[in-house]
């Protein structure tokens, strides 16, 4: 048996909506998994010279877990695995929701037990622990997790068009999350919610909302705060009049492009990477 998994980057909370928006995007990571092929794991692309061999990937840990969790006892057979890595590592890109997300629907094919989609995403999001990247890892689109397992899933207004901003930089997502305070005021909290009634509006219906409606209170001053380079890049786009906001836990920026606001050079350290909303989640392709 020979499947292939595909599944997208992800942007998170896209501003004010901390831990419950998603969105998609064009830049796939692939893994390959052969049952009659000599068994071993091996990458390239990002990170390919960091990412273990050993079987504690998270791709592999995700594919022991539904093997754990499934009924019958059935175990996998023996494999090679190969990651092709197109995502950044610690970038704020969901880059380890892909690999859970991967590694759940690998599984599913190789133990003949196909999950649907949201059983496929709480695997994935119990074992990785970020619900908002896994959502959009599973059903593409613009996600919103409402809780208990729940999903609603939107296309984006076609005038959407997010570029991300990726920094030489990196910072755990561990650590951009410890940096977070215990506790918000309810103004703060007001502020959020209003701007994430406002994001849905501007993301789904009107594009030209997009700048008044990523202003956040929750995180991104704390996350900005670990990493000065990128805050100077931040200020000098939100003066250019620039939607953007902080990716996921950083240090990636994602920014939305408009004709009368294209996205100026960030200058020597960053990538820029136009990706398009990819409407896909993951898929699992035979042979």
């Amino acid at each position: 048996m020979r499947f292939t998994a595909r599944a997208p980057a992800t942007s998170a909370n896209l501003g004010p909506g901390f831990d419950c928006f998603g969105l998609a995007l064009d830049l796939v990571n692939e893994v390959t998994v052969d049952t009659e092929a000599e068994p071993g794991v091996t990458w390239e692309g990002e990170g390919a010279d960091e990412l273990p061999t050993d079987g504690s990937d998270m791709v592999s840990r995700a594919m022991a877990y539904v093997t754990r969790a499934a009924v019958g006892g059935h175990s996998l057979p023996p494999l090679h695995m190969h990651g092709v890595s197109r995502i950044p590592l610690e970038s704020g890109l969901g880059s380890s929701a892909a690999a859970a997300v991967a590694g759940v629907a690998l599984a599913s094919r190789l133990l003949d037990s196909p999950q649907d989609a949201r059983t496929t995403f709480t695997l994935a999001a119990d074992l990785e622990g970020h619900p908002d990247n896994a959502a959009a890892a599973v059903y593409g689109g613009f996600t919103l997790v409402v809780g208990n397992g729940s999903v609603q899933r939107f296309d984006p207004h076609p005038d959407v068009r997010p570029v991300v901003l990726v920094p030489e930089v990196r910072v755990p997502t561990e650590e951009a999350r410890r940096a977070l305070p215990g506790q918000v005021s309810r103004e703060d909290a007001v502020f959020n919610a209003a701007h994430a009634a406002l994001m849905m509006a501007a993301i789904l219906l009107e594009p030209g909302l997009l700048r008044r409606a990523m202003q956040d209170r929750l995180h991104q001053e704390v996350r900005l705060a670990l990493v000065p380079e990128v805050r100077g890049v931040f200020e000098r786009l939100v003066a250019a009049e620039v939607p953007i906001c902080v990716s996921g836990a950083g240090p990636s920026l994602l920014a939305f492009e408009r004709d009368e606001h294209p996205i100026p050079d960030p200058g020597d350290g960053w990538r820029v990477l136009r990706l398009p909303v990819r409407a896909a989640g993951v898929e699992v392709l035979e042979g």
